[in-house]
């Protein structure tokens, strides 16, 4: 932002100030929902993978449960219709004892095959002693007594009086030869043969492997290293999920133990049995936790440190801008200073040329009035040094005007070959007093508006310079024109300037120290000023030299002010 006065002024606003600490915690802040926001995605797209896992997993498992349940009654089935068949045929005569050891029945299946008479007798048994046993109170018998349903009947398990051990009873009707009711046909089950199955399949401590029938019974249920049956299972979330498909997947709390499993079931065909395979979550999911506990973990230690990097920038950028404040704050005392310095020497420089203009003149009277030459010589020194004296006033005067913006530019038309004549004319004599050749050479007829006075200064600190380190060749001053600007070039066959001290040439007070010109005195001053009139002007000067060949600056200037505001 510019100040009035031309200078820098240091953004202070309370915006300017601000947006650069906002826009790091908006990036920082930015940086950290990124890294969340992908954290969460891996996370949720690794859950969804988890538990599609599991999901495949456990219906799978299911589904084979299912075929070797159904397989498993299909079976016994089949060792059932044996026995009906033959005791509608022989009746009370049938062995089957001895169909047992002959093979015909298949024992490895159940604990018991035998037949209940129409009164509800255990009458038939493959066991033997068995002791006969009324049953006529059983839902297994009860279920053939009025009709022939054509099918097997799978019971609740049951604590059977003949075997005494937890069986699930399965039965079929026996008919007469006309018909009626004469008896039934039971093979006692052992319900954990169908959860044994699974008994080596790793589903976690708190697994569960159940077959239920669609009355809510469980018929077998095995969870971790615990079997069990005849909970009663009707409130728990299966059956709402039955209401829904035969088949399925959900996660629900168990209405046995409450523990949260991701279960999935299948109906049996034709049968009023579920079987259902389910992992408990906590286990099943416990990897994926461990993952996500990792993953979380990662991006809060990112996030901090993000975070860490933001405060240090944060602080980094606060002291830099605590710094430059100062540097400002520095630079305009410094400003001021100068300035100040500047008027002071416009002031004490003013104050001296009065007191100086006396010395010159009176040395000059003395000169005339001197009655013999060496008094004249004594007051021709005095005019001589009050003269450089003045001279120097008038460089740091000048210089000063310049600092302080109190140096007026009057531009006016000039005529281009008149400037070179007037600067070339005033150093005729000292040239040719050195035995040095000045060359002059300018476009006749070309005018360039400029301020004369200035001009004229620039080309005669030039010109001067270059005779006073020029002890032998020439010095020349050529000015040429194009359609912009007019270029002033002062060329020289003195000592040269290394490059490495072009720049500095240029600076106030500086002067060249390392050849054997400095003999030649100097305060400075003049290269300095014709940098600061030239700029002034809109102008510039440069140089190009070669150490022990020569020097050529060259001041171009705008042929209009027009063209330099352009």
């Amino acid at each position: 932002m510019a100040s009035h006065d031309g200078g820098e002024r240091w953004p202070d606003g309370a915006d300017a100030a601000r947006w650069p600490l906002a826009l790091i915690v908006v990036l920082a802040f930015a940086l950290v929902a990124t890294l969340w926001a992908a954290v969460l995605f891996k996370v949720n797209a690794e859950e969804r993978a988890e538990l599609a896992a599991i999901e495949r997993r456990t219906t799978n498992l299911a589904r084979v449960f299912e075929e070797h349940t159904v397989r498993t009654l299909a079976s016994v089935d089949q060792a059932l219709l044996f026995v009906k068949f033959q005791y509608e045929k022989v009746g009370p005569a049938l062995d089957i004892a001895s169909a047992v050891e002959q093979g015909m029945i298949v024992s490895t299946l159940f604990n018991q095959v035998g037949v209940i008479d129409a009164q509800g007798i255990y009458s038939l048994s493959n066991l033997p002693g068995f002791k006969r046993v009324d049953l006529a109170d059983r839902e297994h018998f009860r279920v053939h007594v009025d009709a022939d349903s054509r099918n097997f009947f799978v019971s609740k398990p049951v604590l059977g009086r003949a075997s005494g051990k937890w069986s699930v009873q399965l039965t079929r009707r026996i008919n007469r030869a006309d018909g009626s009711f004469g008896g039934v046909a039971v093979i006692s089950l052992d319900p954990f043969y169908f959860t044994t199955f699974y008994s080596d399949l790793d589903l976690g401590r708190h697994g569960v492997v159940t077959l239920v029938g669609l009355d809510g019974i469980v018929r077998a249920r095995r969870a971790g290293d615990v079997t069990d049956v005849g909970q009663d299972i009707r409130s728990g979330a299966l059956f709402t999920e039955l209401a829904k498909a035969p088949q399925g997947h959900y996660h629900s709390s168990s209405a046995i133990d409450g523990r949260v499993r991701m279960v999935s079931y299948r109906s049996l065909p034709g049968l009023p049995l579920v079987v259902l395979v389910g992992v408990d979550a906590d286990e099943a999911m416990s990897d994926f936790r461990v993952r996500r506990g990792g993953y979380f973990a990662f991006a809060a230690g990112m996030s901090l440190v993000i975070g860490a990097f933001c405060a240090l920038a944060l602080w980094l950028l606060q002291r830099q801008r605590r710094i430059s404040m100062r540097l400002h704050e520095m630079k305009q005392r410094a400003e001021s200073a100068n300035r100040l310095k500047s008027e002071f020497l416009a002031s004490v420089s003013h104050e001296l040329r009065t007191p100086l203009n006396g010395v010159i003149g009176y040395s000059e009277l003395l000169m005339e009035l001197a009655r013999d030459e060496e008094q004249r010589g004594y007051a021709r020194v005095i005019f001589d040094s009050s003269g450089h004296l003045l001279e120097l006033l008038n460089s740091i005067l000048d210089l000063a005007r310049v600092e302080a913006g109190q140096m007026a530019i009057r531009s006016a038309p000039e005529d281009v070959a008149e400037l070179v004549g007037q600067v070339c004319a005033n150093y005729q004599p000292v040239a040719q007093a050195k035995g040095v050749t000045l060359e002059c050479e300018a476009p006749v007829g070309v005018t360039l508006e400029c301020d004369r006075t200035r001009v004229v200064q620039v080309l005669n600190n030039l010109v001067h310079n270059a005779l006073k380190f020029t002890d032998r060749g020439q010095v020349s001053l050529h000015a040429r024109v194009t359609p912009t600007q007019c270029v002033f070039e002062v060329a020289d066959t003195g000592c040269g300037i290394a490059p490495d001290q072009l720049e500095a040439i240029f600076e106030r007070f500086r002067q060249v120290h390392d050849f054997e010109t400095r003999a030649h005195g100097g305060t400075g001053l003049g290269l300095a000023l014709c940098k600061e009139l030239a700029e002034l002007m809109g102008g510039e000067i440069e140089v190009r030299s070669t150490p022990g060949e020569g020097s050529v600056f060259s001041v171009r200037l705008p042929r209009s002010p027009k063209e330099k505001e352009g």
